[in-house]
């Protein structure tokens, strides 16, 4: 996989969600102990905060590395939709752990 790939892939619900649930929230809950004394709707907004700005960051490294030499707003939207997808795709797989 290239660099570009590897970016591409990023900014697809596939890769976002392998990376932030992969990596990104296990990391936080490793490295941050305080994510567990958060209310849920304080842990429902950091973990959005988190999916819907990977693949905008992505979206914003293929720009910046020469990967997409001008993104279109096309792609800023499948970006966002790709984010709010695994936002929603992790809250429904832990609805009853955040029902506060």
């Amino acid at each position: 996989m290239t660099r570009c790939e590897f970016l591409e892939f990023m900014g697809t619900i596939e890769g976002v969600t392998a990376i932030v649930f992969g990596v990104g929230l296990s990391y936080l809950v490793d490295v941050w102990p305080k994510f567990e004394t958060l209310s849920a709707k304080a842990k429902r907004f950091t973990v959005m905060g988190i999916c819907v700005a990977l693949p905008l960051l992505a979206l914003g490294l293929t720009w910046l590395t020469g990967c997409n030499a001008q993104p279109s707003g096309e792609d800023v939207w499948q970006a966002v939709l790709a984010g709010f997808l695994a936002f929603g795709a992790s809250q429904f797989a832990h609805a009853r752990e955040l029902s506060g």
